[in-house]
């Protein structure tokens, strides 16, 4: 036997992929619970009725039931979460973070009970009553507005679809400031994209009915969407006597996804984007690509002055010199677009990278463009539009007057930047903050070039935490107000990225655990009705319950809905496409961008100077098509930084603001972690060799953001000149469990800005290594 990458990878990764998707998750955590009831210490608890309710985990996106049982000890508890096999999407699944959830919830040693206040010269807190806190939180807010300067108040959220987030945007346009974000996610690059080619924002690939997947650099089997929902699709292209479906992935790193997948094609890393235009070119050079589908668009040939996505692509990206700038065997490149193209349901799929950065836009558009050319758009297994989700508006992000943002958007896109707002606020250009106000996400821990948040918390005057846990943003806020778990409380959740269907999610109370938490929702309410005026009118609610049902008065009985946790579109939207473009077509060129960059430029010359002021490598030729720019890492490459770091991404660990639990730390391979705290980053036999380095060495992994300590782990499925570190790890919170376990990937990764979109993105960054 030939023992190339492939077959390694295969044997090495290969049984990865069933530890989650098998009924063994529950057989340990059984076996866990037999086992420590045999100690003789343990209490044991009252048994009682045995009730199931429907919930939505907000983090994964599961459809889950809770297990409760009444009459243990001091009421209702919850035993265990699995799988609601009533979920159109999840179908019964479960995953580690679903299934382990209860590990957060009841940990009395990370949940915060009562509302805190820090004393930041000894570090110590002190507990409050809410009367008390609400006031100092309010005083805080209304005393800067007083003032005049509503526009240092900054707020940083998790989900602005959500109904928390809807109330946090019309809580700060209500006091008047704009500087607000969120965490950054794949779902607004595949929006922007969307937007400028089809002028829809709401998209996703219909994975269940396809049968050949190209994944460009996407975790599909790792942390894609609804990662339960991804999965059951996969085993569904698995039929037996053979496969159904045909799955290629396009990867640098071999990862459970390129493991399992039919064909791996591993590419240099961020040279996904080229390797779409690649297969582009092909298909056009062949004449492989839906004659009808290319009719009927817009921007494919020459238009006037304006160059045709045809044409920029053949003499652009030629394939042979794109298989050779990714690394890639041209005759793999060609069978795969030939499979592609000749295939009956295909579609390529763009998505969050390992590091669980947005993407870069440009590389989202030539993912839609290689779709288009298969005609695949609005088909059965292709790229869909969601039905719009039937949510009433609960407030208004308007800011009256004119205030200055802290980042002053050139493009013209409402850009959500957090990373940037907060470099702004540091410079203080053109001012720097009095107030900051953490709404979960944990950015402390999790932002993007997370040592840059905790700079920005520990120099801002007066910081508020709102978070069930003790985390990061916990340690560095001055005042902390405890919110519930979400199988404590009222939130709700919309469409997982890359879902085909629309769905939403909501969860209501089922236990208290924490008698003091609040809804974090509830806690801007009340503090709406403390400031009084344009706040209080902003958010007239009395609780989340009300602002629930408000929103999703649409959908019928709230009750009803709430009982049931989910709805979800009732079938995939096949047949036209309704594109709200300018040209009322599919835009290869896209129309949408040209007018909304060139409506502020005078002259050509001057619209040349913003795309290049933007950042755009391709010049004004090219800002408006598809095309490849060069990540922005490849730029510090050199002698004092050689190589490139980026993300490994696990099931077994999380990209959100909730941390790993024990449990998902227990099931951590040792190529993850070894000697139960020390961080494992992996590298090719052949780099290593060249640095003098050898498997178990301590090294120190250096970028300009900061720095790793971890144990190498030599792999051949590494790409040469990488090193890939897990993510999820490193807290210095959730109690000993999980704390010091490994280090925060989010240290070290730069964070650049995306040319177009404006989003950030740290999938890549320049790096040195040395052994300790």
């Amino acid at each position: 036997m030939q023992w190339d990458r492939r077959a390694f990878i295969k044997l090495a990764v290969g049984g990865v992929l069933g530890v989650h998707a098998s009924p063994l998750v529950y057989k340990l955590m059984d076996d866990t619970a037999i086992w420590t009831q045999n100690w003789s210490w343990v209490p044991v608890p009252e048994d009682g009725a045995v009730a199931f309710a429907n919930v939505v985990n907000p983090q994964t996106g599961t459809g889950a039931k809770a297990r409760l049982v009444q009459g243990r000890v001091d009421g209702t508890r919850a035993i265990r979460v699995e799988g609601n096999p009533e979920h159109p999407l999840s179908k019964g699944g479960v995953i580690p973070q679903d299934a382990s959830a209860l590990q957060l919830l009841y940990n009395n040693d990370v949940r915060v009970t009562a509302p805190l206040l820090r004393n930041r010269a000894t570090g110590r807190y002190s507990k409050l009553s809410w009367p008390e806190a609400l006031d100092i939180l309010a005083g805080n807010l209304a005393e800067i507005v007083r003032q005049g300067t509503p526009e240092k108040i900054a707020a940083l959220g998790q989900d602005p679809e959500s109904a928390t987030g809807q109330l946090l945007l019309s809580l700060m346009a209500a006091l008047g400031s704009p500087n607000l974000a969120f965490t950054p996610s794949a779902s607004e690059t595949l929006a922007l994209a969307g937007l400028a080619m089809m002028g829809q924002t709401d998209l996703g690939f219909d994975l269940a009915n396809s049968d050949y997947v190209v994944s460009f650099g996407t975790p599909l089997l790792e942390n894609f969407g609804s990662p339960v929902a991804t999965r059951k699709a996969f085993a569904s292209w698995r039929g037996f006597p053979k496969n159904k479906s045909f799955l290629a992935q396009v990867e640098s790193r071999a990862s459970v996804t390129a493991s399992q997948a039919d064909l791996w094609l591993a590419c240099r890393p961020g040279t996904e984007g080229a390797l779409a235009l690649a297969m582009c070119s092909i298909m056009i050079q062949q004449g492989l690509y839906d004659q009808a589908a290319v009719r009927a668009s817009f921007g494919f040939k020459d238009e006037g002055d304006f160059k045709g996505f045809k044409s920029h692509v053949l003499n652009t990206y030629r394939p042979e010199q794109m298989a050779q700038l990714a690394g890639v065997p041209m005759e793999k490149l060609v069978k795969l677009t030939t499979g592609f193209a000749k295939a009956k349901r295909a579609v390529a799929v763009c998505g969050p990278g390992n590091s669980g950065d947005p993407g870069r836009m440009y590389d989202f558009m030539a993912v839609l463009a290689l779709n288009a050319l298969k005609g695949n758009i609005g088909k059965p297994g292709g790229v869909l539009v969601q039905q719009p989700l039937p949510l009433k508006a609960i407030g208004a992000s308007t800011i009256t007057g004119n205030v200055q943002p802290l980042v002053n958007p050139a493009r013209g896109l409402d850009t959500n930047n957090p990373d940037a707002l907060a470099k702004a606020a540091l410079e203080g250009k053109p001012y720097s903050l009095k107030a900051l106000l953490l709404v979960g996400g944990n950015f402390i821990y999790n932002g993007p070039q997370a040592g840059v948040m905790e700079e920005l918390a520990r120099k801002t005057p007066f910081v508020v935490a709102l978070t069930p846990f003790m985390d990061e943003s916990a340690a560095v806020a001055d005042l902390v107000l405890p919110t519930t778990h979400w199988l404590e409380g009222w939130g709700d959740s919309t469409t997982p990225y890359g879902s085909p269907v629309a769905s939403y999610g909501l969860h209501r109370p089922l236990i208290k655990a924490v008698p003091q938490a609040k809804d974090a929702g509830e806690v801007l309410l009340q503090v709406a009705s403390r400031l009084g005026g344009k706040a209080a009118q902003a958010l007239p609610f009395k609780n989340m319950q009300e602002v629930l049902a408000a929103r999703t008065e649409a959908l019928g009985d709230f009750e009803q809905l709430a009982e049931q946790s989910f709805w979800v579109q009732e079938k995939p939207a096949y047949g036209p496409v309704k594109y709200r473009t300018p040209s009322g077509r599919f835009e290869f060129f896209s129309m949408s961008l040209f007018k909304l960059i060139s409506s502020r430029a005078e002259n050509a010359g001057m619209l040349q100077r913003m795309v290049a002021n933007l950042g755009v490598g391709g010049g004004l030729e090219a800002a408006f098509l598809p095309h490849w720019e060069p990540p922005a890492a490849a730029q510090d490459l050199g002698t004092g930084m050689p190589l490139l770091l980026t993300a490994a991404a696990s099931l077994r660990t999380t990209w959100g603001g909730d941390a790993i639990t024990p449990y998902m730390v227990k099931v951590l391979p040792d190529t993850m972690l070894a000697d139960m705290d020390k961080l494992v980053v992996e590298m090719n036999p052949e780099t290593a060799h060249e640095l003098h380095l050898h498997e178990g060495d301590l090294i120190r992994v250096d970028s300009v953001a900061g720095s790793l300590t971890a144990k190498l782990s030599l792999f051949a499925g590494a790409a040469p000149g990488v090193v890939y570190a897990p993510v999820g790890l490193g807290h210095s919170a959730f109690g000993f469990q999980v704390e010091g376990k490994g280090m925060n990937f989010n240290r070290a990764a730069k964070v650049t800005t995306d040319p177009m979109s404006g989003l950030p993105v740290w999938e890549l960054t320049a790096v040195s290594v040395e052994k300790v």
